[in-house]
């Protein structure tokens, strides 16, 4: 059984635990799904998009760990480019061999059942990425084009 995990809004514990988790319907996403990322031995990967969610929606966040079947069919990429069907196994394999797995992304065409949530906990709030995974070692860029739109961005923002 492969483990994944989901990270959510700390509000949205209990009716989770009741009712697992729904997919998500977004008209601007060319594939819906229940988002998630492998669980692996390094923590930072397994939990790198706790902060850039966080920069989204400044709200508490909880994890979630899921188990579901090897040779579930799943999608896996980097966020916003093309993704490959995988079987969860291989999902797993792919996301320890990649390169720089930074940004990639783990796609569940279909809801998590209740009985497949194996354990809420609240990840370390310094672990995950800003903007884009490599951005750890370059500071975003602070004109006012880049930074239109974005949350905080007053304090990056060049006069």
């Amino acid at each position: 059984m492969a483990i994944f995990v989901h990270i959510f809004a700390a509000d949205d514990r209990a009716m989770i635990a009741k009712n697992g988790i729904k997919v998500v319907r977004a008209k601007w996403r060319k594939m819906n799904g229940v988002f998630l990322s492998p669980v692996t031995e390094n923590y930072y990967n397994t939990h790198q998009w706790k902060r850039e969610l966080k920069r989204i929606q400044n709200i508490p966040k909880l994890a979630v760990r899921i188990r579901i079947p090897d040779e579930e069919r799943v999608f896996i990429g980097r966020y916003n480019e093309e993704q490959i069907e995988v079987s969860a196994s291989e999902a797993i394999k792919i996301s320890i061999e990649h390169a720089s797995p930074g940004g990639l992304e783990v796609i569940l065409p279909r809801s998590v059942k209740p009985k497949e949530l194996l354990k809420f906990y609240k990840p370390n709030d310094n672990v995950g990425w800003r903007f884009f995974p490599e951005s750890h070692s370059r500071k975003p860029c602070g004109c006012e084009y880049c930074q239109r739109g974005e949350p905080y961005s007053q304090r990056l923002r060049v006069d």
